[in-house]
C-alpha cells in the first residue's frame, strides 16, 4: 500500500484517503480568514432580497450561457461582476446592474477567468449581457 503525508498535520495516510484534520482546517479558514464584512453582507436580509430579485429578473437562467450559446441552463448563483473585494464592487454590491445569474459551473469558470489578463474584457461582456436583459425586461413590461 502506498502512503502519503498530510500537508497540514503530518499524519501518514493511505493515498486517496482524506485526513481527519481537513474539516477543522476548513472551519477555521472560514471563521478567521474570510473577509468578515463580506461574510456579514452575504448573510444579510438585504442581500437575500436583491439576490432573489436578480434571479427573478433573469428567469432563473444562466445568462452567460444563454447569450453566448443560446442554450437554456438553470442558474441559481448570483455573480458580482465587480468583485466585492474592490472598493467600486463594494459600493455597487446591491446594484442589479452589477449582478448576473449564473449556474455553478459557469460561475466557477468566470471566477477562474477573472485571474487572467482577460478580466476587464469579460466584465465588459457581462455588463452588456445585463444591459440587454434589463432592456428586454423593460420592453416586455411596456408591451403588456
Amino acid at each position: 500500500m502506498i502512503n502519503r503525508i498530510c500537508s497540514r498535520c503530518g499524519r501518514i495516510l493511505p493515498v486517496g484517503e482524506r485526513c481527519s484534520c481537513q474539516p477543522a482546517y476548513r472551519r477555521d479558514y472560514n471563521r478567521f480568514r474570510r473577509d468578515q464584512k463580506i461574510k456579514e453582507f452575504r448573510a444579510s436580509a438585504g442581500w437575500r432580497l436583491v439576490r432573489q430579485q436578480v434571479i427573478e429578473r433573469d428567469n432563473g437562467t444562466d445568462q452567460y450561457v444563454l447569450h453566448t450559446t443560446g442554450a437554456l441552463k438553470p442558474g441559481f448563483s448570483v455573480h458580482h461582476i465587480l468583485p466585492l473585494s474592490t472598493p467600486e464592487g463594494w459600493a455597487r454590491r446591491t446594484d442589479p446592474s452589477n449582478l448576473i445569474t449564473l449556474s455553478d459551473d459557469t460561475h466557477s469558470s468566470i471566477e477562474y477567468r477573472y485571474k487572467t489578463k482577460f478580466k476587464e474584457q469579460l466584465q465588459q461582456e457581462l455588463f452588456e449581457i445585463v444591459q440587454r436583459v434589463t432592456e428586454d425586461r423593460a420592453r416586455d413590461i411596456a408591451g403588456d
